[in-house]
C-alpha cells in the first residue's frame, strides 16, 4: 500500500468524504511555510440544507439572530473539516513527516489569519484550484463540477511524499451568468470574472460580504447539482 492510499484511508476513518492533493511548490515560498504539497479536505453540503437556503430568504439571518448558527450544516461542517484537518497533520507528524493544518484555529495560533480584511496567506480554493477540483466562480468560490459551489474544504501542508498527477488550472465557466451578482442583498459582488492575476477586491467586496451563502446556493452550477440529486 503506498502512503497516498494509507493517507486517504485515514481521512476516510475520520469522516473526510472528499480527499485531493495538490503540488503547491510553484508557490511563492512566503505562502506555502516550505511545504512542497498539500491535501484538501472535503463535505458536500446536503441537498435539504441548500432548500432551505434558497426557500428562505432570511434563513442565515435567521439563525444568527435567534443564536443558533451552532446548529447550521454550513458552520458544522466548517468545523469538521477543521477538525479532520487537525487530524490528518496529527497523523502525518506520526508518520515522521511535517506539517502544518490550515484550520481556522491553528491559523489564529500562529497569527496568519488578517482578520481586518479576512484573508489567509495561502487560502483553500487555491490549493483546490491547484488540485484540479474546479474553478472560481463570480462570487469568488470554488465550482466544481459535481456539487457547484455545495461544498466545504479545509487544507493541510505537508512535504508527505504523496501520489500528485499534475493538473491544468481550470478556467472559469461563469460566461454571461450574473446571477450572484444580482441576487447579493448588499452588492458585494461585482460580476467580474475570475482570473488569476485579478485581485479578490475587484472580485468581492468582504467587508459587505454578510455570508448569507444565496450566491452559493443560487449559483446554477450548485443548481443542477440539486436537480441530479432530488
Amino acid at each position: 500500500m503506498n502512503f497516498t492510499t494509507e493517507l486517504t484511508i485515514e481521512a476516510k476513518r475520520l469522516g473526510a468524504e472528499y480527499l485531493f492533493a495538490a503540488n503547491i511548490s510553484t508557490l511563492p515560498e512566503g505562502l506555502i511555510r516550505n511545504f512542497p504539497a498539500a491535501i484538501v479536505i472535503g463535505f458536500p453540503l446536503s441537498i435539504s440544507y441548500l432548500k432551505k437556503v434558497i426557500d428562505n430568504p432570511d434563513y442565515v439571518e435567521e439563525m444568527k439572530r435567534n443564536k443558533l448558527t451552532h446548529e447550521d450544516e454550513f458552520d458544522q461542517k466548517e468545523k469538521l473539516t477543521d477538525h479532520i484537518a487537525d487530524e490528518v497533520a496529527s497523523f502525518l507528524t506520526k508518520k515522521g513527516y511535517s506539517a502544518f493544518s490550515q484550520s481556522e484555529a491553528n491559523l489564529y495560533r500562529v497569527g496568519s489569519y488578517d482578520e481586518k480584511n479576512h484573508r489567509t496567506p495561502l487560502p483553500h480554493k487555491t490549493i483546490a484550484l491547484l488540485a484540479g477540483m474546479g474553478s472560481i466562480g463570480k462570487h469568488d468560490l470554488l465550482i466544481t463540477p459535481e456539487l457547484g459551489s455545495a461544498i466545504v474544504i479545509c487544507t493541510v501542508l505537508t512535504d508527505a511524499p504523496l501520489d500528485i498527477t499534475p493538473q491544468k488550472i481550470m478556467k472559469t465557466n461563469c460566461g454571461s451568468c450574473t446571477i450572484c451578482k444580482d441576487i447579493c442583498p448588499t452588492q458585494a459582488i461585482t460580476g467580474k470574472n475570475w482570473n488569476i492575476d485579478t485581485p479578490r477586491e475587484e472580485i468581492v467586496d468582504v467587508h459587505n460580504c454578510t455570508m448569507c451563502l444565496k450566491c452559493l446556493a443560487f449559483c446554477p452550477h450548485t443548481r443542477a447539482y440539486i436537480s441530479r440529486n432530488r
